[in-house]
């Protein structure tokens, strides 16, 4: 091989060199998204409706005002569930109108809402009344493990386990769980506890002051001032 030639294989043999090098230092970019790897498993809150049920027997002597024994028991289940904010409580009746609207009565006297009557289990004998206390309950992800990735993540994409604690505060933060399902609107709600409190109170008022012209000189033209007790006429002005 001549001098010649070798000299042009080797200007061939440098762009072909550097394309390669190219190629293999490109070969991990991509355009997509990020998402975890087909076969991950997405660690996201898991929210649950549960609902705690409490029977309210109907009265021995058969009246409708809830008796002692009854409101204390009623107020015992509320209090070992924790009844409170984000729960609403809902009645299946079997009993009297009446008896229905002093449980309701009862209920919205604790500070609850009250859902009103829904078939929500087996029905309740006649005269008792069966209670439900319907909640969101949120189960956060765990965090606290980073196993190696199942599948080949030629892409490197992000781990399913990347954002993990951000999901996981969000769901122990929240103060109704029901909110991560179906949200809220967004109104004030905090308009009406402002308004109980402050109400913005009218500036004072000073005496009123009445001012009278009556007395006051007029002027009429060439610096002469008539009063009201003396003097002539104004002379009138020509054009």
């Amino acid at each position: 091989m001549t001098h010649t030639s070798k000299t042009f294989a080797a200007a061939l043999l440098k762009p072909a060199l550097l394309g390669i090098a190219l190629l293999s230092t490109t070969a991990c970019v991509h355009d997509q998204i990020a998402n975890p790897v087909s076969g991950e498993v997405v660690n996201r809150n898991a929210v649950t409706m549960v609902r705690l049920a409490h029977m309210i027997q109907a009265e021995d002597d058969g009246t409708d005002t809830p008796s002692a024994a009854v409101a204390a028991n009623l107020h015992a289940f509320l209090a070992s569930v924790d009844a409170g904010y984000g729960d609403i409580v809902m009645i299946d009746s079997g009993a009297s109108p009446a008896r229905t609207a002093a449980i309701a009565k009862m209920i919205k006297a604790r500070g609850l809402v009250y859902g009103g009557e829904a078939p929500l289990g087996e029905t309740p004998a006649i005269g008792d009344i069966a209670l439900y206390v319907e909640r969101y309950v949120v189960t956060t992800p765990n965090c606290g493990v980073w196993p190696n990735e199942p599948t080949n993540n030629t892409r490197n994409n992000a781990s399913s386990y990347y954002g993990c604690a951000n999901t996981a505060n969000l769901g122990l933060m929240v103060a109704d769980p029901r909110d991560l399902v179906a949200g809220r609107n967004g109104g004030n709600s905090t308009g009406a506890a402002v308004a109980a409190i402050y109400s913005p109170k009218a500036k004072a008022k000073g005496p009123a002051v009445t001012v009278s012209f009556a007395d006051m000189p007029v002027t009429t033209g060439a610096g002469s001032t008539g009063g009201g007790a003396g003097g002539g006429d104004a002379a009138p002005t020509g054009k």
